[in-house]
């Protein structure tokens, strides 16, 4: 009798819908920031202690660093070092799952409109998907909206406050949470009876607030960190010139969930009997703003919208009560005890074989991935050529050069160093600036960029340049004399 009522149709849905999300989460290891989380972990790990100077860069020796995200980067590279990089494969997928199940698990309607939600907004945030410390925010977000949707204690917000700050500079989303809760529990004060049970609820709310600064506070950079985030925000270059900031371009098809999304709030809000609470409309048009704005805030709208968006398509009147009638009765009775054992083994057997071909296909296909994207060929040139000296190179390549040994001239930590660098690397390697007095600056021996780049052409020709190797990817220069 447990195995038929658990094999309901409307049992099932979001399981599945949470499988296939797991399913299209799994991908290759090509994120540009990986490999240098990778080799700041393995620092760790060597070490036993945080830096606080960057140890990569030559043109940023010695320069104060604020690793924000060292926690979550020594458990990727003892996952790494320990289980290889399948386990960093799963892991990835893992956090999206888990960061959709726990958005699911707060719609409070219909399985089915629960599952269509959360699917769609998954979907819109695919763009931003990766093995990244970026995921594991997203986690963090969906289990704090979690914790105050469902009137959880309140205060377990500050020791999870506490250990986000060590896992990702993202934990100032947690504190703009529970901002959004108080704003609108005032509101919703104003225009309800019971007064006194909300005014005690924003008492608690702020005091976990402030409990939750204090608790970021126990890092390896104290106050510091709390500063980080706003420097971040506050970035020209970073939002010009760095992809994931970015506004979303509604032309490319990546993007056409998430208009999708947006189009689905718009409607199931209009033709909704009642709309959302007003810390639901806080959060929602706050996220809203915030996606349109940069992709990399897509998933926090996911997250934020699908509970939303299901109970507003709960709420249109000619829906409401859909999956009660007789009409749909199939979806909801439940299956005979041996339909609902073949039907429970077929349905774990697809997840589990779809998981297990993905994760092998990922596995065996991540190297190749990964040689379309990096100069990996390019790289085995200059070690069996044995050219040394400072390298010039192309800024999402830099991460990966790090994890191959290399010192390098630029990297993805954008913050790092600093809008006027950034701007300059971008004017050299666009071709906006002669190059030659930034390399005489830095002592640049080599430069490996793309080839068909503006650098690559006044590389071209110059005669104090050689170029040594080239391929479809990467061309290799080498300084043969003065100038």
């Amino acid at each position: 009798m447990g195995t038929q009522k658990w094999c309901q149709p409307r049992k099932l849905i979001l399981p599945l819908t949470i499988g296939v999300i797991f399913i299209l989460a799994l991908g290759p290891l090509t994120d540009p920031d990986l490999f240098w989380h990778l080799s700041n972990g393995k620092l760790i790990w060597q070490t036993k202690r945080v830096p606080h100077q960057d140890p990569f860069a030559f043109t940023m020796a010695g320069k104060e660093w604020t690793c924000h995200e060292w926690l979550t980067e020594v458990v990727v590279y003892g996952l790494y070092s320990g289980l290889g990089q399948a386990a960093l494969i799963v892991g990835g997928g893992a956090l999206v799952a888990a960061s959709f199940a726990l958005t699911a698990a707060r719609c409070r309607t219909s399985p089915y409109v629960a599952a269509f939600a959360t699917l769609l907004a998954a979907l819109a945030s695919m763009p931003s998907w990766g093995v990244r410390p970026q995921m594991v925010s997203l986690l963090m977000s969906s289990l704090s909206l979690l914790i105050l949707e469902r009137r959880w204690p309140v205060w377990t917000l500050v020791p999870l406050a506490g250990l986000w700050a060590n896992l990702h500079g993202g934990f100032a989303t947690g504190m703009a949470i529970v901002g959004a809760q108080v704003l609108g529990n005032a509101i919703d004060s104003l225009r309800g009876n019971d007064r006194v049970s909300k005014r005690k609820r924003a008492r608690q709310l702020m005091m976990s607030a402030l409990g939750m600064i204090l608790a970021t506070l126990a890092n390896p950079y104290g106050i510091k960190l709390l500063i980080y985030p706003f420097q971040t925000l506050a970035s020209g270059a970073m939002r010009e010139y760095i992809v994931e900031w970015f506004s979303p371009d509604f032309h490319k098809l990546a993007f056409q969930p998430l208009a999708m999304l947006l189009l689905a709030l718009i409607l199931s809000l209009a033709l909704s009997r009642r709309g959302p609470s007003a810390t639901s409309l806080i959060l929602l048009l706050g996220t809203i703003y915030a996606a349109l704005n940069s992709v990399r805030h897509v998933p926090l709208l996911a997250v934020v919208s699908a509970p939303v968006l299901a109970q507003q398509m709960s709420n249109i009147k000619p829906w409401h009560g859909i999956f009660k009638t007789r009409h749909c009765s199939m979806l909801s009775a439940p299956c005979p005890p041996r339909l609902a054992v073949c039907v429970s083994v077929v349905a774990i057997a697809v997840l589990v074989g779809g998981s297990a071909y993905k994760i092998y296909m990922v596995t065996r296909q991540n190297r190749a991935a990964q040689m379309e994207r990096y100069p990996v060929q390019a790289l085995q040139f200059m070690r069996q050529a044995e050219l040394a000296g400072n390298l010039f190179n192309r800024y999402s390549w830099g991460g990966f050069l790090i994890w191959q040994g290399e010192k390098v001239f630029i990297d993805g930590r954008a913050d790092l160093y600093g809008d006027e660098f950034f701007k300059l690397y971008v004017d050299v390697y666009k071709g906006r600036v002669a190059p030659y007095q930034v390399f005489q600056q830095h002592g640049i021996r080599r430069v490996v960029i793309e080839p068909d780049c503006a650098l690559a052409t006044l590389l071209e020709q110059s005669a104090s340049w050689d170029k040594v190797y080239k391929d479809n990817l990467a061309v290799v220069f080498l300084k043969t004399g003065a100038g």
